[in-house]
């Protein structure tokens, strides 16, 4: 059952996104090509409106067939940032009125009862209070919102980073105990929902790749992901839910990992911006892909590289966790070293990564 609507959301996309990219282009809806544009030819920002369409098509026979659930107040903020997004697509918003558009989405979203209630040993902190909880939330949905779409400036890249989360999240929901995954929506409803977008991003990123009909994300697509992707973490998040890797690994750390490109690399930009001066919401040429492109790179081969880097500190993450957890330094030292030996570890991994392929001799 779960195969269906991986195989009905690719089948789907790959039908929108072709006839979107005809339809866009007849009406002349194509992306103009600037000094700062990863495309030669015509381009449409028609990707967002296929995942989209694809994910109302499949809710609705999954709703109407097979019983799949979903929470309103979710729906309405998802759908909310989407259209932020896609007026951006069109009109250019400042991003003054983006932002106070998503905190309404973001505080939409919180009413669906599904929200971050517990830090889960971070920082020597577990439940916290409901106002906190809120305001944890309200930040972490704009934070991680934001990060995709502020990483959508190669060819496929935000696509990739997006797929390699909802296929982690599969795996983790997967084999997870039903009875211990009930809070606002089951288990089977949320694994049929990442199954859905995982074959609507590969449906994508066949046309982001090509060289003719090309698609993109645009803001459409980038925050519509984005905050899907929020809901997935606020769910795995609340204490009202468990999942498979609470035995071995920290539940606000996997969270992490499972964005760890996305969330360090909108940080790094953001610190950059405000010791220059300038807005951090201002686009440049500072982000971690550009550093690829700029030493000979193709789109592809960066956003791949990526990729392929996230996923390795997502398992070396994960190996560190299992490896500190079967030794327990808490029972030696203190409580929450376990957190603190594990995170350092990464840290170190990642700093490692970071000079050796972002700042090391540009390729000849």
């Amino acid at each position: 059952m779960y195969l269906f609507y991986f195989i009905l959301g690719l089948i789907t996309s790959l039908f929108l996104n072709g006839y979107l990219n005809n339809f866009f282009l007849r009406r002349k809806l194509y992306d103009p090509v600037k000094e700062r544009s990863s495309h030669k030819n015509k381009a449409t920002r028609s990707g967002g409106a296929a995942i989209f369409l694809t994910l109302c098509f499949c809710y609705g026979l999954g709703r109407a067939f097979l019983n799949l659930d979903i929470n309103l107040f979710s729906l309405i903020a998802c759908c909310f940032v989407a259209f932020v997004g896609f007026f951006d697509d069109l009109f250019d918003l400042y991003y003054v009125e983006k932002f106070a558009l998503q905190i309404f989405a973001g505080i939409i979203l919180i009413q669906s009862d599904v929200y971050i209630n517990n830090f889960h040993g971070i920082l020597g902190i577990y439940e916290i209070s409901e106002l906190t909880a809120y305001i944890v939330s309200l930040f972490v949905f704009l934070v991680i919102t934001n990060s995709l779409n502020l990483i959508d400036g190669i060819d496929g890249l935000a696509g990739l980073v997006a797929l390699k989360f909802f296929i982690a999240i599969s795996f983790i929901l997967y084999f997870t105990d039903a009875s211990l995954y009930l809070y606002a929506v089951n288990k089977e409803s949320m694994l049929a929902y990442s199954l859905t977008l995982i074959g609507a991003l590969i449906g994508f990123l066949i046309f982001n790749f090509k060289s003719y009909k090309k698609v993109f994300l645009g803001d459409f697509g980038s925050l519509l992901i984005g905050s899907v992707i929020t809901y997935f973490i606020f769910s795995i998040l609340h204490s009202g839910n468990q999942i498979i890797t609470d035995n071995w690994i920290n539940r606000s750390l996997i969270a992490v990992l499972l964005l760890i490109y996305p969330l360090c690399d909108t940080l790094r930009v953001f610190i950059l911006r405000a010791k220059s001066g300038e807005s951090p919401y201002l686009p440049d040429r500072r982000h971690l892909h550009h550093k690829l492109i700029d030493k000979g790179y193709s789109h592809v081969k960066a956003s791949i590289l990526i990729a392929l880097l996230s996923i390795s500190v997502l398992i070396f993450g994960f190996g560190t966790s299992l490896l500190i957890w079967n030794i327990d330094l808490s029972s030696i030292l203190f409580e929450g070293v376990n957190i603190i030996t594990t995170i350092l570890i990464i840290l170190a991994y990642m700093i490692f990564l970071y000079f050796k392929f972002f700042e090391s001799k540009v390729l000849k």
